[in-house]
Parts: structure tokens; C-alpha cells; sequence
């Protein structure tokens, strides 16, 4: 008898039943210790058990989000009830999933292609669905899913037919009897000390030799082991750092704090464009400047201000202190750089390539696709007689192992010339999402005539490629959701 099954035995001699509590506290086993002795003596019939099936409704990570806004239908609901909404504008997925259930449930109809609310449907504007209120009825106690199933039994069906919510099975012992044969046998028989595992110490000392292992139950129920798992967005970050890395790209990093000069007045940015304004980008307070009186590239970018956009350019603009827009402040660094070192003249240096991935900041209204804060990639290209088409191809091979296709257009940037947009297509919303810009990094930021050298340019949001490639994420602010069950939940990808 193992020396787990004798502690067992010996806890339950008095032919008493205990529960699991009282035979952690009598043998001092740990509990998967308990539970593999429980499953041997039980196979060997030297204890009885009486077990109770019980059932525990979870939210899933969707039904969890409903529960923070309304449901598609109360959403969809709400827009026709404001103004004409037409069929054919549904283009979002959840406002085509609240459709199909309005109208299922008589809450809409259709009339010459626009949706209209039934007199049902305007109850449930002021109410609530039954749907939506069963789930947050659940959300708020769980065990209101079993009094629901009696009152409102068809709308909890839907939850779960929906995958708002899931049921889980639970088996649990109530109590451990000990059979008269197991304490016949105990008084018969000692305890054998079973080796449970190996160490380095035990191997080379031989002191397991002639020593008894435990054999394993390959059928023993334990309790479930919650897996670790990376973050999408760590989980993307890997894919492109690995995508650059083996196109031969340099890594490189930058302050997150800036002065307005590296962020907008070195990439050719006006002083008066919109993109400066409050509404747009973070300005610090302290420190509310940041001196830029020794930067070799001063000169030369006052110069080009003034010829190419006329005016008056004013150093304290270009020193106010702020939170990067953009990763496009380390690019602009390393052009200077190379240039500035004397790369551009030795052309066995060229082409140079570094990319960087790291967090921005804009002051933006925060909707399913756009956060204050988020991550972007970036890379840059140096090297000679470069085109469109060398930037297309590498972009194209970039993006290609995470399973996008790019699709361009032309577009104006300040910073290049020609500038370009590229997009992807989303299987979610059936459309070409804009994903960022490119282009050829202009003379003004340069110095240096195209001719001489030419700096190919990119980036994009992470947070935007996770919406195209994940249709399990609804927004973007679900990715920095604080709580960890949706990560939990989630499937290997």
C-alpha cells in the first residue's frame, strides 16, 4: 500500500464518512495527492464515494463586452429609432448581427429598404431584450441563470445558442468511506515509501536504487491548469520583429518624450499644420521645453521651412515638449545619422535598413479602431537609386507572413514625395482597411539630392493589423481590457 493510500485508510479506520476537507486535515496530503489515492483505492475497491454533478454558468469574453454596451439588437434598435437606417448600410458586422436578431424576434421590420422598429421593438428600446437583460441579470449574479431557466427559459437558450454564455459541468466528492477489506488490510500492511520523483542528487548519490516508484494514473482527474499566453499584441510585435530581422533589418529605439523638432519640424511637418494642434497631439507641461540648440540638422531644417513654406519659423515651436505622434521621430534620427557620419558617400555601406516598434500618442476619440494610446511599426530604407517599387516589394514581404495582402494608392504626407496609402482587406467588414502610409522620404528632410540617395519609409498600427487578422476582437480597447479572462479564453493563433 502506497504511503498516500496508508494515510488515507488510516484517516477513514473508524468507518466514519469525511468529506474532502476532513481528509485534507487528517492526512495532511496535498490535494492532487489525495484525489490520485482516492482514484487507486477506488479501482481496487477499498473505498466508497458518493460524488454530486453540479452545473456554474460563465459569461464568455463576448457575452462579457455585451454586458459593458448593449446588445447588437438594442444597438441597432436605438439607430433606427433616431433616423432613416438603411439595409444597405449595415456594413459593420455587429449592426448586421443586431438585424438578424430584431428582426427573428418581430423587433424590426423592413420597408422599402429601410429598417423600421415595430411597437415590440420600441418596448425593447425602453426595457431592454429579453436577451439582453437575461445576460445582464447573469452578469450580475450567476446564479440567476437557473432561476431564468424556469421565467425566461427560451432567451436563456439563446444566450447559450449565441456563445454569450456557457454552462460548466462540476463533479464533486461528497464523502470517502473506507471498505472493511481496506482497514482489514491496513492493520495488516505498512506504509511503503514510494519515490514520487527524481533529482539530481538521488541520481547521483544511487540512493533510489531498490526503492519502489510511484506508478502514474495517466485517468486521474485533476484540476485544470490555467496555460500561459503571450498577448496578441506581444504576439505580433515577435512576427514582425522576426519579418524584419530576417529581410537583415537593424532594431533601434527613441524617446517617447520629444521636442516638437524631431517629431514635426524635422519630417518637413509646418508649423501651422493641423496635426500640431491640441486636439491632436499630448503637450507636456513639465518640462514645457525641451533645448534643441545642438542639433547639427538646426540649420539646415530652418532653412528648408522658410524656403518651401514661406514665413517665419520660430525655435520655441520647434522646442515644445510633447508625447511622440509617431515612431517616425527614431526613423528621422537614424537618417541623420548615416548621413551625417558619411555613409551616404561609401556606397559598400548601402542599403541600410532599420526598423522600430514601439508606443505613440494622440489626443484622438476613442472608438473600436483608435485609442490616446497605442503601438506602431516602422521601417526605413537608405541606400541608392531606390523606387515605388523597391518600397512595394519589401512592404509586400513584410506583411506577407502575417497573412495580409497590401493594395495601394496615392496619398500626401509632408514628410514624402510620392506618398502612398496601403490598405488590407477585413473578411470582418468586407472592406479595404487603411492601414498607414508610405512613401520616399523628401530632400527637405534629407539634404541630400534624390539623385545621391533615396530613404524608403513606412508604418502602421499594431492594434489595427490585430482587427484585420483576429475577427474574435471586436475593438481595439479590448486589447488592454484589465481583467485577464479574456486572454484566458482565447485560442492559440
Amino acid at each position: 500500500m502506497h504511503r498516500y493510500e496508508y494515510a488515507l485508510i488510516s484517516a477513514l479506520k473508524n468507518g466514519k464518512q469525511l468529506s474532502i476537507a476532513e481528509l485534507l486535515e487528517k492526512t495532511g496530503l496535498k490535494k492532487e495527492e489525495l484525489f490520485w489515492s482516492i482514484e487507486n483505492l477506488l479501482q481496487r475497491k477499498g473505498i466508497e464515494v458518493e460524488r454530486r454533478e453540479s452545473e456554474s454558468v460563465e459569461l464568455t469574453p463576448e457575452g462579457i463586452a455585451y454586458t459593458k454596451d448593449l446588445m447588437p439588437e438594442e444597438s441597432l434598435l436605438k439607430k433606427a429609432s433616431i433616423g432613416k437606417l438603411s439595409v444597405s448600410s449595415l456594413k459593420d458586422k455587429e449592426d448586421q448581427i443586431g438585424f438578424q436578431w430584431a428582426k427573428k424576434k418581430g423587433l424590426a421590420e423592413i420597408s422599402k429598404g429601410i429598417i423600421d422598429v415595430t411597437e415590440k421593438g420600441r418596448d425593447a428600446i425602453k426595457k431592454g431584450t429579453e436577451e439582453g437583460n437575461a445576460l445582464r441579470s447573469i452578469a450580475k449574479n450567476p446564479e440567476n441563470y437557473f432561476k431564468l431557466m424556469g421565467s425566461e427559459k427560451q432567451a436563456v437558450l439563446n444566450l447559450l445558442d449565441r456563445k454569450l454564455i456557457t454552462i460548466k459541468k462540476k463533479r464533486e466528492i461528497l464523502w470517502v468511506k473506507a471498505t472493511p477489506e481496506a482497514i482489514k488490510e491496513l492493520s495488516e500492511e505498512k506504509s511503503i515509501d514510494q519515490i514520487d520523483s527524481l533529482d539530481k542528487s538521488m541520481i547521483s548519490s544511487g540512493s533510489w536504487k531498490g526503492k519502489a516508484f510511484k506508478p502514474y494514473n495517466m485517468e486521474l482527474n485533476v484540476e485544470r491548469e490555467k496555460a500561459a499566453i503571450r498577448h496578441p499584441i506581444r504576439m505580433l510585435s515577435k512576427k514582425l520583429k522576426e519579418a524584419y530581422l530576417s529581410m537583415g533589418f537593424i532594431q533601434t529605439s527613441g524617446p517617447v518624450i520629444e521636442p516638437a523638432f524631431w517629431v514635426f519640424d524635422s519630417l518637413f511637418i509646418p508649423q501651422d499644420h493641423p496635426a500640431r494642434d491640441l486636439q491632436d497631439t499630448f503637450y507636456l507641461a513639465n518640462p514645457e521645453k525641451i533645448d534643441i540648440l545642438g542639433e547639427s540638422s538646426l540649420e539646415m531644417i530652418k532653412k528648408a521651412h522658410i524656403e518651401s513654406w514661406g514665413g517665419e519659423w520660430k525655435e520655441e515651436e520647434a522646442e515644445q515638449a510633447l508625447l511622440r505622434t509617431h515612431t517616425t521621430n527614431i526613423s528621422v534620427r537614424n537618417i541623420r545619422k548615416v548621413l551625417e557620419e558619411g555613409s551616404a558617400e561609401g556606397e559598400e555601406t548601402l542599403p541600410m535598413k532599420f526598423f522600430s516598434i514601439g508606443r505613440v500618442f494622440r489626443n484622438e476619440n476613442i472608438d473600436y479602431r483608435h485609442l490616446t494610446d497605442f503601438y506602431q511599426h516602422e521601417g526605413i530604407v537608405i541606400g541608392k537609386n531606390l523606387t515605388l517599387s523597391n518600397l512595394f516589394h519589401i512592404m509586400i514581404s513584410i506583411y506577407k507572413p502575417l497573412g495580409l495582402e497590401l493594395k495601394f494608392k496615392p496619398a500626401y504626407f509632408p514628410f514624402v514625395e510620392p506618398g502612398v496609402e496601403f490598405y488590407a482587406y477585413s473578411e470582418k467588414t468586407d472592406e479595404l482597411i487603411e492601414m498607414g502610409g508610405a512613401g520616399i522620404i523628401r530632400n527637405e528632410i534629407t539634404g541630400v539630392p534624390r539623385k545621391n540617395i533615396t530613404v524608403l519609409a513606412w508604418g502602421s498600427g499594431l492594434e489595427r493589423i490585430l482587427l484585420l487578422k483576429d475577427p474574435s476582437i471586436k475593438g481595439v480597447t479590448e486589447l488592454y481590457n484589465s481583467g485577464v479572462g479574456w486572454l484566458r479564453n482565447r485560442r492559440m493563433r
